[in-house]
């Protein structure tokens, strides 16, 4: 059969398990070996709900033509405190190979490792996967992959067989009946934001801060366990020009739809954002033009705004040889809101890599605050819940490339709980009762799709 020939999944399946036979033969304790069997289209979110792992993995880009799906784990690398970025990725870059252009790490980093929490203990600081089974697509092909590393014994080698032989094709009809919450909790309450936010414009007003990202915590209890999958699955419908992504660990799942990209990194040149600064979508495409508008004039948020593009722009000068950015906001539209973006784009310098643009680059204004230690404190004072991944990182590490977007308009599901999250950037002339209700609307997508 040639080897550019598209099968179908089940005899993609039979191919596989020759060539792990053969693979697992040829092994060494430092190889790392990949398959890939171009296939014919199939649905990626149905595939990977229907199978049984402790380690899953799904995520696509904006406009949804390039995706992944990730089932167990051939090779993981996570810590529950992070001593330094450049030994995790020096990890990372430690099984990639130029014979495998398309391998790659999934996974992410938490947005303050000086909290840690229980719930996120499956998360932990950072972790990220080399998964067992992938099922890769662009505009153009979708593949079956293995990835196998290490020597790999007989003993091994049966268990992956046998792995491989559990995927099922089989697709399950997607259940449509949503729930409704039996139960919601906001962490800080609305009297406590309040309080919150008071002594915010406080500080601000005596030079402390000039802006902070205060978040909220919302959990929903329901009478049935959610299905995270068929969450995702909705979540595509109602928001567009989103990175979607879904990580379960165990029995906890995080996904979300996040409009933010932090950087993408292509040899060495580089792409990144400023997306700060918010109002709601109108009815009719007059009122929605209206909106627009207001948003490109509006003072308080063309303030925030620019905090996070001064920030962007002096993280780049320390990174690129020559960076440039565009001259003004523009507007960047989703499903239910507005935002004012600022595109940048640049050339790094010989030296840098993807632990120094981290380092330089998160966590942004957009999501913590300026000064940033200041921010950082207030923060774990204020808020009263540990944020987790939400707000960090999530992205892949491959040789040529790789891409981090920031965790936002998010939600962390346990059995019957789910917690959504979402924030407010605080500045100079914000008002309680607005920011609480930006919020309320940024969280309505999850709330529709449970509704």
């Amino acid at each position: 059969m040639p080897e550019e020939e598209i099968i179908d999944f089940i005899k993609a399946k039979k191919m596989m398990a020759k060539r792990i036979q053969e693979g697992a033969l040829h092994s060494t304790p430092k190889s790392v070996f990949r398959i890939e069997i171009k296939i014919h289209p199939i649905d990626e979110i149905a595939w990977i709900a229907r199978q049984k792992s402790d380690v899953k993995i799904f995520g696509a880009n904006q406009d949804n033509t390039a995706c992944i799906a990730g089932i167990g784990q051939a090779a993981g690398v996570k810590g529950r405190r992070i001593t330094s970025l450049k030994k995790v990725f020096s990890r990372l870059r430690h099984y990639l190979r130029e014979e495998y252009p398309y391998l790659q790490w999934y996974g992410g980093l938490c947005f303050d490792p000086k909290r840690p929490s229980k719930i996120w203990q499956d998360f932990g600081a950072y972790r990220f996967v080399l998964p067992r089974f992938e099922l890769a697509s662009d505009a153009s092909a979708m593949i079956f992959c293995c990835n196998m590393v290490g020597k790999i014994s007989s003993k091994q080698t049966k268990e992956i067989l046998k792995q491989l032989d559990a995927l099922s094709l089989r697709i399950s009809k997607v259940n449509d009946k949503m729930q409704k919450a039996g139960q919601r909790s906001d962490v800080p309450s609305k009297k406590q934001w309040d309080k919150n936010v008071a002594t915010v414009l406080k500080t601000i007003s005596q030079g402390g801060l000039e802006k902070i990202v205060l978040a909220r915590q919302t959990k929903l209890k329901f009478a049935n366990k959610l299905d995270a999958w068929n969450i995702l699955r909705r979540l595509f419908e109602v928001t567009p020009n989103s990175y979607h992504f879904c990580f379960e660990f165990g029995q906890t799942v995080f996904l979300g739809a996040s409009p933010e990209r932090l950087y993408r990194k292509v040899g060495r040149s580089m792409i990144s954002e400023a997306i700060a600064g918010t109002s709601s979508r109108g009815q009719g495409v007059s009122k929605d033009n209206e909106l627009k508008e207001k948003l490109l004039v509006s003072v308080k948020n063309n303030r925030e705004h620019s905090l996070v593009v001064k920030a962007i722009d002096e993280a780049l000068q320390r990174l690129c040889g020559d960076h440039q950015h565009s001259e003004r906001p523009q507007i960047l539209t989703l499903g239910n809101g507005h935002h004012l973006i600022t595109s940048f784009e640049g050339k790094l310098k010989g030296h840098i890599f993807d632990e120094d643009i981290l380092k330089a680059l998160h966590p942004t204004p957009a999501v913590a605050g300026v000064p940033q230690r200041q921010a950082l404190n207030t923060l774990a004072r204020l808020e009263g819940f540990e944020r987790g991944w939400y707000t960090g990182l999530i992205g892949y590490v491959g040789l040529e490339w790789s891409e981090f977007v920031v965790g936002i308009r998010s939600a962390l599901i346990k059995a019957k709980e789910m917690s959504v999250y979402a924030g407010a950037g605080i500045v100079q002339g914000s008002d309680a009762d607005g920011e609480w209700q930006e919020i309320e609307h940024k969280i309505s997508n999850f709330i529709k799709l449970i509704q």
